[in-house]
């Protein structure tokens, strides 16, 4: 394994918070087995401090969802103000982790040649979600396999994302009421968001590793307090009934032909496999 200097006007980022430092040396140590030189801690919100989401775009009901606890509009103003960090300092694309991702070996090479063709995407997901998925033919960016993404993923822990789609994201989020992993992986038109294929990182939660890694890395400090994790409102009866329906309208489109066709075009349906040096 070798070194991998960033490109210019790049840059690789952790979010963390400032009260869990076990977390932020796990992460580092990851930085240092890949061999990425030059990432960077950023210091998360933390929803459990007096005045910390005063002002933030949540409002119920704008998104997929209507409710999120404290801890969830952290989580998301924390990746938002990296988003608004892309922008302000000018780099053309980077690397967002959260600070318990499992790293491959081969994450250094991969991360650097991504960073270097951020003209090809608006966001690459790096990470292993923990559910069977749908997805489109494999295609190539920068000699790194990857697939678009059809649906939206259980994970946003890992993930490139370019300066253009941070400003589309920023713009997107004024006002929000979706979970960060739906927000980011929402198809929409003019997004273009792919997958790692094999992915080069997964979150100790799913790792086989997390009983031989550190307490404070397996369980989230963020989620502990139940004050920012609880009252959660799942809104009106109009609102869920209308959640179902659309996800009743998706499921009858991949059952009616969707999924046979997907295949029949080179897609893939089933979990993200992983590098070979990771396991879940």
């Amino acid at each position: 394994m070798g070194q991998y200097d960033l490109p210019s006007q790049t840059g690789v980022y952790f979010i963390n918070l400032d009260r869990v430092p076990a977390r932020a040396a796990f992460m580092q140590d990851q930085f240092t087995l890949t061999g990425l030189v030059g990432a960077q801690r950023f210091s998360a919100v933390d929803g459990q401090q007096t005045g910390a989401l005063d002002g933030n775009g949540y409002v119920p009901g704008t998104g997929t969802r209507w409710g999120l606890t404290k801890s969830e509009v952290a989580c998301f103003e924390s990746h938002r103000a990296l988003w608004q960090t892309v922008v302000d300092q000018g780099l053309k694309a980077v690397a967002i982790f959260e600070d318990d991702v499992e790293m491959s070996a081969e994450s250094g090479a991969v991360i650097a040649a991504l960073l270097s063709n951020g003209a090809d995407f608006d966001l690459i997901k790096l990470d292993y979600s923990p559910r069977s998925m749908r997805f489109g033919p494999l295609q190539s960016i920068a000699d790194v396999p990857v697939r678009p993404m059809l649906e939206m993923a259980p994970s946003s822990a890992a993930y490139i994302v370019t300066q253009a789609a941070c400003r589309k994201l920023l713009s997107w989020s004024e006002r929000y009421s979706d979970h960060l992993d739906d927000f980011i992986s929402l198809p929409r038109p003019n997004w273009k968001i792919y997958q790692c294929f094999p992915a080069i990182g997964v979150q100790v939660i799913w790792s086989k590793q997390q009983d031989q890694t550190a307490e404070p890395v397996k369980i989230s400090e963020r989620s502990q307090d139940q004050k920012t994790n609880s009252g959660l409102d799942k809104g009106p009866m109009w609102f869920r009934i209308r959640r179902e329906l659309r996800a009743a309208k998706r499921k009858l489109f991949w059952r009616a032909g969707g999924e046979s066709r997907l295949k029949a075009q080179g897609g893939f349906i089933g979990f993200i496999p992983c590098a070979d040096d990771l396991g879940v």
